[in-house]
């Protein structure tokens, strides 16, 4: 049952953090192709911040995941 709600929410996070890094990218690169500056480094502001904590969040909860399921790391 934990093992089932811990995999949601690793999949959601990764689902939303991926997307949130390809908006930081989509917006940049509109940035830079119009000579934008400000929306360049405002991408990072506005869409990083939870990007990385979504990021980090994967990262804790496939951590987890790992040790739950008992995977097989030694490959």
């Amino acid at each position: 049952m934990i093992t089932r709600i811990l995999d949601g929410a690793f999949r959601t996070s990764l689902l939303l953090f991926l997307l949130g890094g390809a908006i930081v990218v989509a917006t940049q690169a509109v940035g830079l192709v119009g000579g934008n500056g400000p929306l360049v480094e405002g991408a990072v502001t506005w869409v990083g911040t939870p990007t990385y904590v979504l990021a980090g969040l994967a990262g804790l909860l496939g951590f987890v995941l790992s040790y739950l399921k008992g995977w097989d790391t030694s490959d």
